[in-house]
């Protein structure tokens, strides 16, 4: 978002969401609760000014925010998710001692008003229902995968042969229910957008089809945002550690943790098949880098190329990983 937007004449609304209710703060600081269900979400719709730009901002909760969001979306209302991190640390800024939901709200309201004055927030892209479906399917595939690999790890420190067997049914279960959840995927990936998205991230090799849809559902930024931005959503970008004279190891912090975990999939086969990112690798480590900080290396360079190719609907060029 650039400077010269954040000059626009917007309006912020804060919210602070709960299971069941959450807490409206308006441009004119009053505040107003509403129920977390369908009619709450079409009367705050409606309690809204209809003449003025209006951008509301939320903290990720949980997934009790997507039927809002969704809600807000479909009426044309700009959302944001800010990070809760950042909120938090925000509101110590501000001097706030006290903590609820009302000031939550108010607090919400300030940081997404103060950041989009300095190009700093970021609308979240609108999403389709077959979009917003695809996700909950990815989420669940990330789910069983961990109850797969935990099941399999008390498999092998296992001793006892009934509980062996108890444990080789549930494994089996597991991997039945990835076959399926794969399936339903596949029939959600149909779209043509969705289609030519996934398509053009498969050139790349590494690239399957579980990592295409997951950067195409956890990734809507991609091509709308510089490459620096788009290493922080992701949470792969380097954030130096410094102070006087200490100089501290550079480290990543925040970002989404589903579509790390999926790329990191993609990057161990790419550093096997892909010659560019296999040789970046390589060098890497024949520098002395340990492993983890070459493959977040090799993330954010695959990262970068999938960016310009989706910003400039290119396929995949080898021009594109020149250092």
């Amino acid at each position: 978002m650039t400077h010269s937007q954040a000059k626009l004449n917007k309006e912020f609304i804060g919210i602070d969401i709960a299971s069941k209710k959450y807490d409206v703060c308006y441009p004119d600081e009053s505040t107003k609760v509403f129920q977390n269900t369908p009619q709450g979400h079409a009367n705050l719709i409606k309690s809204l000014a209809k003449n003025i730009e209006i951008i509301i901002a939320m903290e990720p909760s949980g997934g009790y925010e997507k039927e809002l969001i969704y809600a807000l979306q479909e009426a044309g209302i700009d959302v944001a998710l800010c990070s809760s991190f950042k909120v938090k640390n925000y509101a110590k800024a501000l001097g706030f001692t006290a903590k609820n939901d009302s000031i939550d709200s108010y607090v919400i309201r300030h940081f997404a008003k103060d950041m989009f004055a300095k190009g700093r927030l970021i609308v979240a892209p609108v999403k389709s229902k077959d979009s917003i479906k695809l996700e909950s399917w990815l989420n669940r595939r990330v789910q069983v995968i961990k109850m797969l690999t935990s099941e399999k790890q008390r498999l092998d420190k296992s001793f006892d042969n009934q509980v062996s067997n108890s444990l080789k049914k549930s494994i089996k279960y597991h991997e039945k229910e990835i076959e399926m959840i794969d399936k339903k995927i596949k029939r959600l990936s149909q779209s043509k957008e969705q289609i030519q998205r996934t398509n053009r991230y498969k050139q790349v090799i590494g690239i399957g089809d579980v990592c295409a849809n997951g950067l195409s559902i956890y990734l809507p930024e991609l091509g709308h945002y510089p490459n620096k931005v788009i290493a922080a959503i992701v949470g792969v970008a380097p954030y130096c550690r410094e102070s006087g004279k200490y100089k501290g190891k550079s480290k990543i912090s925040g970002g989404r943790d589903k579509l790390r975990s999926i790329l990191y999939m993609g990057i161990l086969s790419a550093i096997k098949y892909n010659k560019v990112i296999g040789e970046f690798y390589y060098r890497l480590k024949k520098k002395g880098k340990p492993h983890n900080v070459a493959m977040i290396a090799c993330m954010r360079k695959m990262l970068f190329i999938l960016n310009a190719m989706e910003r400039n609907k290119t396929d995949w060029d080898v021009n594109y990983c020149s250092d």
